[in-house]
């Protein structure tokens, strides 16, 4: 897994998104030859927002964190798929998690202790995705608490 750039034009200016992507090779319709692919894992949105360096070490806990799924050659793509729907369901946990109005890289230790406390917070909100659910202020209000920020 690796942190994504998208580039998008947006009238006469541009935009960059941030999100979560792994390659796997794979071949479209029609297509004889396999190609490596980005599939999104979740997004991050507007570069602006995010603290990337944050974005970055967040990356590595997802993956760390990830659900593993057995499979053979060839079957890269579904099993990238169902990790994907896995994580975005915390989407926008991650979302705040690393966005520039929480600041929690402040708060955060120095590495490698912030990746191991990046991959606790992951790991709780994937075995309850049912508590992602909460708003954008309700996430942000619980992480604060949580670090005494």
């Amino acid at each position: 897994m690796y942190l994504r750039k998208n580039k998008v034009r947006c009238g006469d200016s541009r935009r960059t998104y941030l999100s979560i992507a792994h390659n796997v090779w794979w071949s479209g319709e029609g297509n004889k030859k396999a190609q490596s692919r980005p599939i999104v894992i979740a997004s991050f949105g507007v570069e602006d927002n995010v603290d990337v360096e944050l974005a970055r070490d967040v990356v590595i806990a997802v993956e760390a964190s990830a659900p593993r799924y057995p499979f053979r050659r060839g079957e890269g793509k579904a099993a990238t798929v169902r990790i994907a729907q896995e994580v975005r369901k915390i989407e926008p946990f991650l979302k705040v998690l690393v966005s520039r109005k929480l600041g929690l890289a402040e708060h955060l230790p120095p590495h490698p202790h912030r990746s191991e406390v990046l991959e606790a917070l992951i790991r709780d909100r994937l075995a309850e995705p049912d508590s992602s659910n909460l708003r954008e202020d309700e996430i942000m209000t619980s992480l604060r608490n949580r670090f005494g920020a």
